[in-house]
């Protein structure tokens, strides 16, 4: 049996290693249980797959689970971030979201229940569909305005690239967090670095007349300061 975790946390994932041998051990009797870090590319042999999920990244398009045979996939996510039923993209419908606040003995009883569920029931890919699903998408305004964020430029110099006026970009800005449901400059820097991870929008070129941007991320950016007692 194989489960993978992906999750930065390795004190949380300790934990979350520990709670899976407790849960799975008569699994354990009968057959080898494997528990290891998440890797794409083993997505199709993974019976389970916990994923610490970043605010807003339930939104975007998982197509990399698109092919994966039927499993439990198991999101982790701040319980105000939870989505209804009809906003989770096709590809990862048939996800359990728990928040990562949920206690041990808690989050035991429902990645339990719904694994002997998933044993029982024949899931297939037959149906899955791209076509409707209502994942969220970036506008070709948006996507430079990302590529420009991650660059760590301020909103004065952003608003230079994109030729509009600072309250603009800021304005721009807001709407990207309200579209994703997200609710701070924290909320929004590990959003922008999950999609960048995911590869859900690509640099641009930048055209003959535009400065080309290398700066890394910025981590006393105006646009997304930590606060204090998270640094």
């Amino acid at each position: 049996m194989n489960i993978s975790i992906r999750c930065d946390d390795n004190m949380y994932k300790l934990g979350l290693i520990a709670l899976l041998r407790e849960i799975f051990s008569l699994e354990l009797a009968r057959q080898t249980l494997s528990i290891h870090n998440f890797d794409s590319k083993n997505r199709a042999v993974d019976d389970v797959m916990i994923l610490m999920l970043s605010p807003g990244e339930h939104y975007l398009c998982h197509s990399e689970f698109f092919t994966r045979s039927p499993g439990l996939i198991v999101g982790l996510i701040d319980r105000e971030h939870i989505p209804a039923r009809g906003e989770v993209p096709s590809c990862i419908n048939h996800i359990i979201f728990i928040p990562h606040d949920t206690s041990a003995s808690q989050m035991g009883a429902v990645i339990k229940h719904h694994w002997s569920l998933v044993k029982n029931a024949n899931f297939t890919n037959k149906g899955r569909s791209c076509l409707g699903c209502p994942h969220k998408t970036f506008t070709a305004q948006q996507h430079q305005l990302i590529r420009l964020l991650l660059s760590g430029l301020t909103s004065k110099q952003i608003g230079l690239h994109m030729h509009i006026c600072q309250k603009t970009v800021l304005a721009h800005r807001r709407a990207l967090m309200n579209k994703f449901r997200l609710r701070s400059d924290c909320e929004l820097l590990q959003f922008l670095i999950a999609a960048q991870e995911k590869r859900v929008f690509s640099a641009e070129i930048p055209a003959a007349s535009e400065e080309t941007i290398t700066r890394p991320i910025a981590p006393d950016a105006e646009l997304y300061m930590l606060p204090v007692s998270s640094r």
